[in-house]
């Protein structure tokens, strides 16, 4: 299997984003909703910024690799669809691990990714800027989880409605 995405396959690259990112991803939603105490809290800071990271690399890779077409007899609505999807889980899953840690610094703490470094304070300890942030986080995470169902529901269309090759050539065998 090829590293580089082919016009109508996914490489190995993609292919390990694409997984590696819905694992961590769903363990992070998880650690979100359960993180009282303090170990758990820091290691939802920490996977956030991993998240980060990994989508400005996966970002580029998208960049410099083509995106296999749409099989034929994809409508252009449907094709539009796909496409914004792919645009709105970019903003969110940038976003999401942004407004983490303008909430961290705005409350007046630090952003360690696993002890190794710390994020750079850009914002502020301000009150009113933490709620924004909370607000903004929450919105994310909950239209990233929407969009989450929504990637699976197509992908499911695709393989037993219209049968076509869609979730085969993302699988990872």
């Amino acid at each position: 299997m090829s590293s580089k995405n082919t016009n109508n396959s996914y490489g190995w690259v993609a292919k390990t984003f694409h997984w590696g990112l819905f694992l961590i991803i769903v363990y992070q939603f998880w650690l979100g909703n359960n993180f009282k105490e303090l170990e758990l809290a820091g290691r939802h800071f920490s996977i956030g910024v991993l998240i980060l990271l990994l989508m400005l690399l996966r970002f580029s890779w998208r960049a410099s690799n083509p995106v296999p077409e749409l099989p034929d007899g994809t409508g252009k609505l449907q094709a539009m669809g796909a496409h914004g999807l792919h645009i709105l889980f970019y903003i969110l899953l940038i976003g999401l691990p942004l407004a983490g840690i303008a909430i961290v610094q705005s409350k007046g703490g630090t952003v360690s990714f696993f002890g190794l470094f710390s994020i750079p304070g850009i914002l502020e300890k301000a009150e009113s800027s933490a709620d924004l942030a909370v607000t903004m986080h929450i919105i994310f995470a909950r239209a990233t989880l929407i969009s989450v169902i929504l990637h699976l529901l197509m992908a499911l269309y695709h393989h037993f409605g219209k049968k076509d090759d869609v979730l085969r050539r993302m699988l990872p065998w």
